[in-house]
């Protein structure tokens, strides 16, 4: 009986000691960097890569993809250009250094509003930035379907101030003196004032008048 008991203790004193190891241990782990642990989230999204060039439609995307996975990260000001700048290589990297350097020369804090700036200006000049806006400002459905029209228009419309007007009714008319003359007096008279309403009844129009060669809103 005296040896089991004395076997017990044994064990209860190994089983101690094994848990004050492991405490001990815990203790001495380190947390890691947040600032290393937010770009392992960062990457876990798979940000693409952007290298430079002159690629301005490529240089938006890039930067519009940057800002969907900072929303999902709910990622603060100022460690999203710490981020985003490791996607950066090749001639990209090289303009970022020599820029970086400038702005920290003049004592400019580098925000991502900043970054942004900067990237814009670089590989999305003003004059192509006006070049889409004349674009979607003389956007015509000639050739197109309803729904290639309305991508092309949403594609352009992003460049220009228009396209954000407080009524949607304005960007509705804009849509609308743009379609083919049938189709454009056809779904005039309604004057639709919700954007996806005018795609939905547009596309409606263009398959019944497919099917039957006529344009009646009377049937919708």
């Amino acid at each position: 009986m005296a040896n089991i008991r004395r076997n017990n203790e044994l064990t209860e004193a190994m089983q101690a000691i094994r848990d004050m190891v492991a405490a001990l241990m815990r203790n001495q782990r380190p947390e890691g960097n947040p600032e290393s642990q937010g770009l392992v989230e960062f990457r876990r999204n798979k940000p693409p890569q952007f290298s430079g060039g002159y690629y301005p439609k490529k240089a938006a995307l890039w930067i519009k993809e940057m800002e969907k996975i900072f929303r999902v990260m709910n990622c603060a000001d100022n460690q999203k250009v710490n981020y985003v700048v490791f996607m950066l290589i090749g001639e990209a990297e090289y303009w970022w250094d020599g820029t970086r350097r400038l702005l920290e020369g003049g004592r400019i804090i580098i925000t991502w509003d900043v970054f942004r700036t900067r990237f814009l200006e670089k590989y999305f000049p003003n004059d192509v930035r006006r070049a889409k806006e004349i674009e979607f400002m003389q956007l015509k459905q000639v050739g197109m379907t309803v729904g290639e029209y309305a991508s092309k228009f949403e594609e352009l419309g992003k460049y220009s101030t228009f396209f954000y007007h407080p009524k949607e009714r304005m960007k509705c008319i804009k849509f609308e003196n743009g379609l083919r003359d049938e189709l454009r007096k056809a779904v005039g008279i309604l004057e639709i004032a919700d954007f996806p309403t005018l795609i939905h009844k547009c596309r409606f129009l263009e398959d019944f008048e497919n099917n039957q060669n006529i344009l009646d809103p009377r049937q919708i």
